[in-house]
């Protein structure tokens, strides 16, 4: 079940296979059981229950808020939870319980997501690889069998601004968006370039990232940096994965040394996919700025 991706949860949990209040059980017995990889500061126990208790009580009565409800999730200990630890991976914010909710926190709670904890980062997210944390590094699961048992929750909630979503979630399988600016409400965000920083998103699949992301992306009138306008849902239809026409690049550099040959097998793997899709698939080379 911990493997399964965040569609395939609600889909057991409305087909009545699983309960939110037992899944959540499990979440929170995996994180507890995996405290040596250092992935989350604070684990939210006692609101968890009693989210995944609602959940299933709303459920219960046929009154399931959609495919969130009951579904457990993370969210990096940048963003404000009212009353719950918020550190920011530093020793200056201990004890600091916010009186208020981040925007696209309280967004996913309203559509009944189920809060397992808050995750690590490094301090005040002045870093990549958690090395700065006050709270010590995040180890890599590491091992291809492996990295998705580990997983405490269905999706995670993170910030990114040079690339602390996209890079953890090509470590470990998953996917990771960096939406565009303004698109996600910074609200709640505790800062650390406010002209770069983005709410972003992890999960295991582009459809899971797809779904977490048109509940979030609306306006917000207390960040105005913020969209004013409501924009069209992002959809997955019968034509989305249509690539026919399209130009691929393949950056001769990336070809770095000590690349993992299952990283560069995966790559070429999907070049072939999207060539034998009707994409034009090319190699380029990364002149930088000067080459324009």
């Amino acid at each position: 079940m911990l493997c399964s991706s965040l569609r395939q949860v609600s889909a057991r949990l409305v087909a009545g296979e699983v309960t939110s209040a037992e899944l959540t059980e499990r979440c929170l017995a995996r994180a507890v059981n995996t405290r040596d990889l250092n992935a989350f500061i604070t684990l939210t126990g006692q609101m968890a229950r009693r989210q995944a208790a609602q959940a299933d009580q709303r459920r219960h009565k046929g009154q399931s808020l959609g495919p969130l409800d009951g579904v457990p999730v993370s969210v990096k200990d940048n963003y404000c939870v009212e009353g719950a630890l918020t550190t920011c991976g530093s020793r200056m914010l201990a004890g600091f319980r916010p009186p208020y909710t981040a925007t696209v926190v309280q967004r996913l709670l309203a559509a009944g997501a189920v809060l397992v904890g808050k995750t690590n980062l490094d301090e005040f997210a002045m870093g990549v690889g958690t090395t700065d944390s006050y709270f010590g590094p995040t180890k890599n699961v590491w091992g291809s069998n492996v990295k998705y048992k580990l997983l405490p929750s269905s999706g995670s909630l993170g910030s990114d601004t040079g690339g602390s979503v996209r890079n953890p979630a090509a470590l470990c399988g998953l996917v990771g968006l960096k939406p565009s600016y303004g698109l996600l409400s910074r609200h709640g965000l505790i800062p650390l370039v406010n002209s770069m920083d983005v709410p972003g998103l992890m999960a295991r699949s582009v459809a899971d990232v797809t779904l977490v992301f048109n509940l979030l992306s609306a306006p917000d009138p207390l960040d105005s940096t913020c969209v004013p306008e409501r924009r069209t849902p992002v959809s997955l239809g019968d034509d989305a994965g249509t690539v026919r026409g399209l130009r691929v690049g393949l950056p001769v550099e990336y070809h770095c040394p000590g690349m993992e040959q299952e990283v560069l097998q995966a790559w070429e793997e999907t070049a072939e996919r999207l060539s034998a899709a009707g994409a034009t698939v090319t190699q380029v080379r990364n002149r930088g700025l000067h080459g324009h």
